[in-house]
């Protein structure tokens, strides 16, 4: 993803895992604004973010097996992802 342009479902998951980083499990308001107030870590946050979504996709597209992935786009892995993290994050709930 380095050099080419990332579509909307990919920023979205990007997003998803600085809003992890950002306020983790049981974190609250404060653990968000100190987040917000260090630009360097909101940085670093949106490299390794980045790097998180870059090897979950490789990992999506490499799986073994009959892999109904191995073919797709970046952003339709990206999509599937989302979907699933929101069913978790609903029974969660």
């Amino acid at each position: 993803m380095k050099d080419r342009a990332i579509g909307p479902n990919v920023k979205r998951l990007v997003v998803h895992r600085m809003s992890q980083q950002a306020v983790p499990a049981g974190g609250g308001l404060a653990d968000g604004l100190k987040f917000l107030s260090d630009p360097k870590g909101v940085s670093d946050a949106a490299r390794t973010a980045t790097e998180w979504v870059e090897e979950a996709i490789v990992s999506v597209r490499n799986a073994m097996g009959r892999n109904p992935w191995l073919h797709s786009s970046d952003e339709d892995i990206a999509a599937e992802i989302l979907r699933r993290l929101k069913k978790i994050e609903e029974q969660i709930k």
